[in-house]
């Protein structure tokens, strides 16, 4: 019973976290003419999450080996929701950065938290339920997106729409996070079959100390494998609205709903990628999703209308869905240090990659077009292929991992 409860609970935990980014979705293009930004100044506003993110990942392990895993997703989780209240009420291009800057910081201590927690449920109960959690995260920001969507296209504005919904997100979250089970953190000691049985800690004594923590060298190319794929999901989520009103001359209801197709067909194949990773293998499964991806970037890009453009947008959806999950997974159970310095090293370059997307499609799109900037993601989608076996653990055979 404890077990199920502690799996919903984290799969709400990811889905509350998701619906901050799913509110902002529909929303950038109001912002962007909000503040009469060019596609290359809004990229340089976007490039503010993702250095707040990296300070919030580099310093994430140490924080939450002290506070424990349940409590850094209630405080995180919450104060995230909050905080993503700024960049709502922006009125000049500094106000954005700011609080996007210290939002970001906020996403990069949940993010590390909830992914570390999934972990540990999915090792203390020996199934695989970390792409379900990424399902649900998914189910968030479709869910986020469809709602802003609808209210943009009623006509709200931004600032009432957060101060709405982003305080009830917080407190749904909160209650979530305090669902989960109530465990030894990880200070030394990571609880991994149940709170009466620890193992004793893997992080060698000259790498603790400091609060910022590099990468290991042994994970730096599981880091580097879905970076093209998280690059892939940033763009998506920060500029298929954009691209699809300036672009495709789309209403806002249907720009939400293209971003659902690309979300609901993430969330459906994450749901079951746990059955299917385990059927078919990791290998496999990661290198498909490779070429998904990369084919469904390129679509997009050069879609002429808009149903080729939804029809891009589920396939894309597909290819990004699974392949961070299963890189979590590795990281987490990758000997050397503890889960959550491995699962922050990854997160700081995978995520930071998913968030630095964004302004890099930005400056592009300045210079030679949205559609130009998106297909150069494709090459980098394509990365992930190549390093699909990076996943697995040493002495496994990655195709029979269970």
């Amino acid at each position: 019973m404890q077990s199920r409860v502690s799996t919903f609970a984290i799969f709400g935990v990811f889905f509350f976290e998701s619906s901050v980014i799913g509110q902002w979705i529909p929303r950038i293009p109001d912002i962007k003419t909000a503040l009469s930004l060019t596609d290359g100044a809004l990229g340089l506003a976007l490039l503010a999450m993702p250095l707040g993110t990296l300070i919030g990942f580099s310093i994430a392990g140490k924080i939450i080996e002290s506070t424990g895993l349940r409590t850094a997703c209630r405080v995180f989780l919450p104060i995230w929701a909050l905080l993503f209240i700024g960049p709502g009420l922006a009125q000049t291009f500094s106000q954005l950065v700011i609080t996007l800057v210290i939002s970001g910081i906020a996403v990069g201590m949940i993010e590390t938290a909830m992914n570390t927690e999934a972990a540990r449920i999915e090792k203390a109960s020996g199934k695989r339920l970390m792409s379900r959690c990424h399902g649900f995260w998914s189910l968030g920001t479709m869910i986020g997106a469809l709602t802003g969507g609808a209210l943009a296209q009623w006509g709200m504005s931004v600032q009432t729409h957060f101060l709405i919904t982003l305080p009830v997100i917080a407190l749904c979250g909160f209650v979530a996070a305090t669902a989960l089970p109530r465990l030894p953190g990880i200070p030394k000691r990571i609880a991994l079959a149940d709170s009466n049985h620890d193992v004793a800690p893997t992080t060698p004594k000259h790498e603790s100390g400091g609060i910022f923590r590099l990468p290991a060298r042994a994970i730096l190319l599981l880091c580097v494998m879905p970076l093209g794929i998280m690059m892939v999901e940033g763009a998506f989520i920060d500029w298929s609205a954009v691209f699809m009103r300036d672009v495709m001359s789309a209403e806002p209801l249907l720009i939400a709903v293209t971003y659902s197709a690309f979300s609901v067909v993430m969330a459906a194949v994450r749901l079951s990628g746990d059955a299917l990773a385990s059927r078919y293998g990791d290998l496999i499964i990661i290198r498909v999703s490779g070429i998904a991806a990369t084919v469904g970037i390129s679509l997009f890009a050069l879609a002429p209308s808009v149903p080729w453009a939804f029809l891009a947008a589920a396939l894309s959806g597909a290819g990004v869905a699974i392949v961070f999950p299963l890189a979590v997974t590795a990281a987490a159970n990758r000997p050397g240090r503890s889960s959550a310095d491995n699962v922050a090293a990854l997160n700081m370059i995978a995520f930071t990659a998913f968030l630095i997307a964004p302004p890099i499609i930005g400056f592009l799109s300045e210079a030679f077009g949205l559609r130009v900037a998106l297909l150069t993601l494709a090459p980098l989608a394509c990365m992930t292929f190549f390093l699909a076996g990076e996943v697995a653990q040493p002495g496994d055979s990655i195709n029979n991992r269970v």
